[in-house]
């Protein structure tokens, strides 16, 4: 019996030893989201030959770091997450991107979007009723703040529960009152995403909740996040740490919600000093995804990572990519807009002779406008001048640094068409020119046009007279020419001398008409050819592309600049001709 026991004492102990020696079951350790797995990293021993275990990394480390891979740009780390840029806010440059366009799962962060289309919308100040279908509308375990059927919430206190507490039930909220329904308002957010440039995104729903058909990808992420930024509102919102929801009609007590982002509380293990906000994001799916936004030395950097396994790998990579992007990069200006071009520049109206009677104030407009400057993001160790220009394609300007782009501007565009001015008439004063002529000659004309003045108002009223009566008195026709005739008769030298002034004055006048009605041809065909010329341009500038119209441009000044340094030149040669004659002179 003793032996039986002491038998029994044995087993028991050996089993505990072997109990202590048997690690925990993977299946069962990987409930946790932070399990870690371990693997053979050298190749030669294993763990269970050495006793130590090596933290699993996964393939996704020894990705390819796009940025790392341009000429002179600094080294950014190596990180687990599948995707992740850094984005200045102000410049618009990435400054990491390691598969920026990859389609990923956003998880909650695509709240950032449901929260701006929110606050755009123009509805912050009205109010939520919540459906049944908001409430219930939800994947059985996934975040919510317990919203009733029935409650009431402003839209401003409900974007404090979904940002803060990341609540599903709030966003669906927010959907149908903005877009009518949800699928509305999906159409909503994808039509924002377009807006904003956005190339490989496409969102289902305003809470992220996994839905094959509703991806993303880190760049677009960031600019979403760039757009939010621009909202006072969104900032204080994402950036408050907590929140104390008042009583509703449906819920008769406070409620207190708390900002799961710990890169902004001061207390937490993962604080980074510098940000004001972000948004965190999870599902089995998508595993951890990340927003992250701060802000040092008067420069704002926006931070996102997808598809990154543990939220304590999410915090660190960020910390790591947002100290690489503040320590290595700077910001500076470079000129935007060198020169400014005319349309009287464009079309060479300066150099058309008699056409500069017909500038206007359209014509000393400029054809292209926008910043003189633009502020660009490069590498500490570069100079401003190694920034490259180039158009967008799209009407605006884009500046890279070895290929790279490192900023952004927009432009306006005038019309290349404007109306051209008709000549007004120039009316003759010939009181002027009597004034202007010599004595003798101004009294001879004085009296004649006295004479024809007199003679006109009497010949007019005696005319008038003569047609208004002529059907009662046309037998006095005979007798009034007959009368004509007899005074030219009986006044011969007075008829001639007023049929000479009659002549005198005519001559000059029919000769005016004659000029004018000359020049008037001249100045009309002059204006046909300027229409042709004119529709021949713009025809010509509408068939350019804006590239090489700019060209053209640069290549007229640099002719103008060359043939002005030419002429200076001459006359400084004949400047030297002319000093050792003069000092011959001097000495004789």
């Amino acid at each position: 019996m003793r032996k039986k026991k002491l038998w029994l004492i044995r087993m028991l102990a050996a089993a505990l030893i072997l109990s202590a020696a048997v690690p925990v079951c993977p299946s069962l350790a990987a409930e946790d989201s932070e399990y870690t797995e371990t693997y053979d990293d050298t190749g030669e021993d294993t763990a269970e030959d050495s006793g130590e275990e090596t933290e699993y990394i996964p393939e996704s480390y020894y990705w390819t770091v796009e940025s790392n891979e341009i000429s002179g740009w600094p080294q950014g780390p190596q990180i687990e997450a599948e995707a992740a840029v850094v984005m200045d806010a102000d410049t618009g440059a990435f400054l990491y991107s390691k598969n920026m366009d990859r389609k990923e799962y956003p998880a909650s962060i695509t709240k950032i979007m449901t929260a701006l289309v929110a606050i755009e919308s123009g509805k912050l100040d009205s109010k939520i009723q919540f459906s049944e279908n908001a409430v219930y509308n939800l994947e059985e375990g996934s975040s919510h703040v317990g919203i009733q059927v029935g409650e009431v919430l402003s839209m401003r206190r409900a974007l404090y529960g979904l940002m803060l507490e990341s609540a599903n039930d709030v966003a669906n909220g927010i959907a149908e009152t903005v877009g009518g329904s949800i699928s509305g308002f999906a159409d909503l957010m994808n039509a924002k995403a377009a807006e904003l440039g956005c190339v490989n995104t496409h969102f289902t729903n305003p809470h992220g909740l996994q839905n094959e058909e509703h991806y993303t990808c880190a760049r677009d992420m960031a600019l979403i996040t760039q757009a939010a930024l621009k909202h006072p509102t969104f900032q204080k919102i994402a950036g408050t740490t907590n929140y104390t929801c008042p009583k509703t009609n449906k819920v008769d007590e406070e409620r207190y919600w708390y900002n799961h982002n710990q890169m902004i509380q001061k207390d937490a293990e993962y604080y980074y000093e510098g940000c004001f906000g972000g948004k965190t994001g999870f599902t089995s799916d998508a595993l951890n995804t990340l927003v992250s936004y701060a802000k040092k030395d008067g420069r704002t950097l926006i931070c996102v990572e997808l598809h990154v396994n543990g939220k304590d790998k999410a915090y660190s990579e960020s910390h790591a990519m947002l100290d690489y992007a503040f320590e290595n990069f700077q910001n500076v200006t470079v000129p935007a807009n060198e020169s400014t071009v005319t349309r009287s520049q464009l079309i060479g109206m300066d150099n058309l002779g008699e056409l500069s009677a017909l500038r206007t104030e359209a014509m000393d407009e400029t054809l292209v406008s926008g910043p003189s400057e633009v502020t660009v993001t490069i590498p500490k160790t570069a100079e401003a001048s190694a920034v490259e220009r180039k158009g967008d394609g799209s009407g605006g300007l884009i500046y890279s640094y070895n290929g790279w782009q490192v900023g952004n501007t927009s432009l306006s565009y005038n019309s290349f068409s404007f109306d051209v001015p008709t000549p007004s008439t120039v009316p003759v004063n010939y009181t002027e020119i009597i004034e202007e002529t010599e004595p003798g000659v101004k009294g001879m004309v004085q009296m004649a046009v006295r004479k024809t003045t007199a003679f006109g108002k009497t010949a007019g009223k005696a005319i008038g007279e003569f047609f208004r009566t002529l059907p009662e008195k046309f037998t006095w026709l005979k007798d009034k020419i007959l009368w004509l005739i007899d005074w030219i008769n009986e006044h011969d030298i007075m008829a001639a001398v007023v049929g000479l002034i009659l002549l005198l004055i005519l001559i000059p006048i029919l000769g005016i008409a004659w000029a004018r009605n000359s020049k008037a041809q001249k100045i009309r065909k002059q204006r046909k050819k300027e229409r042709e010329e004119r529709i021949r341009i713009e025809k010509s500038i509408d068939s350019k592309p804006v590239s090489e119209i700019e060209a053209e441009l640069r290549a007229e000044i640099e002719k103008d600049r060359l043939e002005r340094q030419q002429a200076v030149e001459e006359a400084r040669e004949m400047h030297v001709e002319e000093e050792p004659v003069s000092q011959e002179e001097d000495q004789k």
